[in-house]
């Protein structure tokens, strides 16, 4: 291989090699264009299915005057006339009456391949009983044959003949008085279908016969007779179908095969062209099964059939009878009289209405498979599954309405069904590929999040896996800081069983961690006993606030739970029990998030002030005497929450100050009196505080103090502070900010 052509092949198969799903989408493209050469027979059954239903969708129109009578052996005849099979002077009646009501031809759908066991010579063979003299006189009445013969002889009759794969059966009667088939162009023989022999009539019936043709119905797998073949060779020996020998002996003109080198291309019929594929077959263009184009054949043999439905009519003689098993299926109907597809195919030809499927069309279908298989794997991995399957859709509409469009109108057979069905597949291959591509990512990213998001939001997570913004993005967020009061003396109680601080230790991060995963906060680390937690990343949360709130509130309530667990268990085994404190801050602001940390390790956290508020806020709640702080970015959301005003604070290691809060509890204790009672009191103490009303403030404090005496360590730090600016008053200007000596 040339340098050129590699340079050329080696981006084409990198870019299929790109995405595994187009690789396998190429292969099944491959697989499918090669099907479609070979044609199996399961996939020819699928495209004359196909075909039946555009039939079923627009069958052919019915002529006002139809050219074709079917004279038929039915139910009505049968009763009349009795059982099958007649005398063949009945038959001879019916010709003699369908000639003079002014028949063309006269076609039997039926083969006469034995004598009439009904003659009278050959009653009087078969019957034993009868009197020497009775036998000798039915010996000398004409037979039945011969009474059908001449009948034939002064009639356009056309006997049935049958062919038979096999050389077993057969008796070639009549092969050698078939009319001669002109041809024009190539051979047609090497095209034709082929049998071993044949089934003709006597030969009594067939000397007088004005033409022979094939009555056997070539049907499909499923049963369906959709094509015909106009011609089969027997010995050698060209054998016309009873339809094509009708018109020849209508016309009274031969017929003529053209063919070129690739295989037939139809019959000439009195100059007129009936075309046909390589094989010699036509494809049937049904109408549907119309019971007036029948007449019973014992209303023509008793003279009572109207003249007026067969003059001028070619006719054609079979039976509908169940009991005598003609039935064949249509695209139509799943049971019509065999004799119903003779007379369909000789409106056909007479009528002109042909379905066309030439041999180029199957290329034009191969080439449609190749061209819409090729842009769905180039596309769908580019533009994605929902823009291609609008893509998908709209050739799709275009191809079935433009089949449609060109069979309603031109009678043509395209099969778009199967390019449809290989695009459908190809695109189901991208888009699975695509999927399993993208339930990778969510795997990683469940494993990656799993520890530290809640269930809920870890599904979300991976089921949107863009909302995940690598490399860091700024968000508003809410931050929760948690740490264990006087750890450091618990751990003390621990130090000769350091497996069982570990035990304590997690027995109180797993109900923290689930109170907060389950209000969908994110767990960025835990520090030994303190935890930080986030909202609002690495998923939108809106009511991020509340969300935090509730998480705080609810770690209060799993605390003392827990407490109450670890109580009993000390009393249980005699031993002191110290009961764990927490301290919790929380603090919302403008932060970035994502992947921070070096090119050789990186974490999912958050950096930014309002995280550093948050963690000193948590240290304040040692001083403040509430086990919950928050900022004022927090609170101003948290309408519906039980909030107590603190202090304007400037924590350490920050200039800027904050209003804090206590967060007492939610709704349900917002609307107590008590804390309405506490709230306004407490409001009216700030407001002589920061006024420098030292004595008002400090009076208020006692009253604080005596109706709720939980807060007395809230009040000794404001006694205290009060005390000190007695003493070192602040300036005039004071705004009432506190400045933190410790965190």
């Amino acid at each position: 291989m040339n340098s050129r052509m590699q340079r050329f092949l080696k981006p084409l198969v990198l870019f299929f090699l790109s995405r595994t799903g187009r690789l396998y989408a190429l292969v099944l493209l491959m697989t499918a264009l090669y099907f479609q050469i070979a044609d199996p027979s399961f996939l020819a059954n699928f495209r004359n299915r196909v075909f039946d239903y555009y039939q079923q969708w627009s069958p052919r129109p019915v002529p006002d005057q139809r050219p074709v009578v079917i004279a038929d052996i039915d139910e009505k005849s049968l009763l009349e006339l009795g059982q099958w099979p007649w005398p063949r002077n009945y038959l001879a009646a019916l010709v003699q009456n369908a000639t003079r009501m002014g028949a063309i031809v006269i076609g039997f759908d039926m083969v006469f391949a034995e004598q009439d066991r009904l003659s009278p010579h050959k009653m009087a063979e078969s019957v034993s009983s009868l009197s020497k003299q009775t036998s000798e006189e039915l010996a000398t009445l004409p037979s039945f044959d011969s009474i059908f013969s001449r009948q034939i002889s002064r009639s356009r009759v056309v006997l049935g003949i049958a062919v038979n794969p096999s050389r077993e059966d057969v008796n070639n009667q009549g092969l050698d008085k078939i009319a001669t088939v002109g041809a024009i162009g190539s051979d047609p023989k090497p095209f034709l279908i082929r049998f071993q022999g044949l089934i003709g009539n006597i030969q009594e019936l067939d000397k007088t016969a004005s033409g022979r043709g094939m009555i056997s119905l070539d049907q499909d797998f499923d049963g369906i007779v959709r094509r015909v073949p106009l011609a089969t060779l027997v010995d050698d020996q060209l054998v016309p179908t009873l339809t094509l020998d009708m018109l020849r002996v209508a016309t009274g003109r031969n017929v003529i095969t053209q063919a070129n080198e690739e295989g037939l291309i139809g019959f000439k019929i009195a100059g007129t062209l009936v075309p046909t594929d390589k094989n010699g077959r036509v494809w049937i263009q049904y109408s549907p099964y119309d019971r007036d184009q029948y007449i019973s054949a014992s209303d023509i043999v008793l003279g009572k059939a109207d003249p007026a439905k067969i003059r001028g009519k070619l006719i054609l003689v079979g039976t509908s009878a169940t009991g005598l098993k003609d039935l064949r299926s249509s695209p139509l109907q799943a049971s019509l009289p065999g004799v119903e597809m003779h007379m369909q195919l000789l409106e056909n030809i007479l009528t002109q209405s042909y379905l066309f499927r030439p041999e180029y069309l199957a290329l034009f279908e191969w080439a449609g498979t190749l061209f819409t298989g090729i842009t769905l794997i180039i596309l769908v991995p580019v533009v994605g599954a929902r823009a291609t399957m609008g893509l998908f859709l709209v050739i799709g509409g275009i191809a079935v309405s433009s089949s449609l469009y060109l069979f309603a109108e031109f009678s043509f057979l395209i099969d778009v069904s199967y390019t449809l069905f290989i695009s459908l597949l190809i695109y189901v291959t991208l888009v699975y590929s695509s999927y399993m591509s993208t339930e990778k990512e969510r795997t990683r990213i469940r494993t990656a999040f799993s520890h530290y998001l809640s269930p809920d939001l870890v599904s979300r997570l991976s089921a949107s896996p863009e909302n995940l913004v690598l490399g860091g993005e700024e968000k508003e967020m809410t931050f929760l800081f948690c740490d264990v009061r006087d750890f450091t003396g618990i751990s003390e109680g621990f130090r000769d069983d350091p497996q069982g601080l570990t035990h304590l230790i997690n027995r109180f991060l797993t109900p923290m961690t689930d109170e907060i995963l389950a209000n969908k906060g994110t767990i960025d680390k835990y520090m030994g006993d303190s935890i930080m937690a986030f909202w609002n990343a690495p998923l939108n949360t809106p009511e991020h606030r509340k969300e935090a709130a509730h998480a705080a509130l609810g770690m209060l309530d799993r605390l003392e739970h827990l407490n109450s667990e670890l109580k009993e268990e000390a009393d249980a085994a005699g031993q002191a029990f110290r009961p764990l404190r927490i301290g919790i801050g929380l603090n919302t602001g403008q932060c970035i998030v994502g992947n921070l940390g070096s090119e050789q390790r990186f974490d999912y956290s958050v950096l930014g002030d309002p995280v550093n508020l948050a963690s000193r806020l948590e240290g304040q709640t040692k001083d403040y005497g509430f086990p919950i702080i928050i900022g004022e970015d927090t609170a101003k959301e948290l309408d519906n929450f039980a909030l107590l005003e603190l202090d304007l604070i400037a924590v350490k290691g920050r200039q800027a100050a904050s209003r804090i809060y206590a967060l007492i509890g939610g709704s349900d204790v917002q609307a107590e009196d008590g804390f309405q009672s506490l709230q306004q009191q407490n409001r009216s103490f700030l407001e002589a505080y920061r006024a420098q009303q030292w004595d008002k403030a400090a009076s208020l404090l006692i009253r604080i103090e005596e109706h709720f005496p939980d807060l007395s360590h809230y009040c000794s730090s404001f006694h205290f502070r009060i005390d000190q600016y007695r003493k070192t008053p602040p300036p005039k200007d004071w705004d009432g900010v506190f400045t933190a000596t410790r965190k």
